[in-house]
């Protein structure tokens, strides 16, 4: 199941990594199916935390974050499974990212399901913000550590006179604002004005678990 996970680094402005994130990407089947065996997501997120545990010492010895997305069965499971919740507690590098369209996200911490997830003392992103499935409440719950924006969002707004100014608005909530789909060096001095904290695929492209190893921060920046 290793090869059904992949990684995408995240990078400062100046190209440094500081962080990846671990995305699922289930991988071709053959015409006739032939060694197809359905998993289900807790199994996979589970097989994702244990996969994570054992390059445990790689995040703590180069100081990187690695995010994790759940939804809402995930986000029950991390709740209710004290097993989950005991590797976690191992790995306080992991990062647990929610999409925008994680049912009742607007309620902040007045939804029960994220409020026991921060009581929990899980770290949470945001993901996806502009792609319209919540409004602000959900940002100005002050429950984000980071905050990556829609792709599509960031490409139809990075290069309007008021892009900055909405940057600023995000950043009153997290100082951490992720962005993907950097296209050039004009929109990287863009985000330099607008503090971006980190960027996806600019720098370098996703890479397959394959080629982390215990070498150097090379096994997350070359494919």
């Amino acid at each position: 199941m290793k090869n059904d996970f992949f990684c995408i680094p995240v990078h400062t402005l100046s190209g440094e990594l500081i962080a990846i994130d671990l995305t699922y990407r289930p991988q071709p089947v053959s015409q006739d199916g032939a060694g197809l065996v359905p998993v289900l997501p807790y199994e996979r997120f589970l097989n994702q935390l244990l996969i994570i545990e054992e390059s445990g010492d790689y995040f703590r010895q180069q100081g990187l974050l690695c995010s994790v997305a759940i939804d809402f069965q995930l986000a029950r499971a991390v709740t209710e499974s004290s097993f989950i919740q005991q590797i976690l507690s191992q790995l306080p590098f992991v990062r647990l990212k929610l999409s925008e369209d994680f049912p009742n996200l607007h309620d902040g911490m007045n939804n029960p399901l994220l409020r026991t997830l921060i009581e929990q003392l899980n770290i949470l992103w945001l993901d996806d913000l502009g792609a319209g499935d919540a409004n602000l409440n959900a940002l100005q719950s002050n429950m984000f550590e980071a905050v990556k924006l829609d792709r599509q969002f960031y490409l139809d707004n990075v290069d309007k006179p008021y892009f900055t100014v909405l940057i600023n608005h995000i950043r009153e909530y997290t100082n951490r604002v992720i962005v993907g789909g950097v296209a050039g060096d004009g929109q990287l001095e863009r985000l330099r004005h607008s503090k971006i904290w980190g960027v996806q695929g600019y720098f370098s492209p996703s890479v397959t678990l394959q080629t982390l190893g215990p070498a150097d921060d090379r096994r997350c920046q070359n494919q």
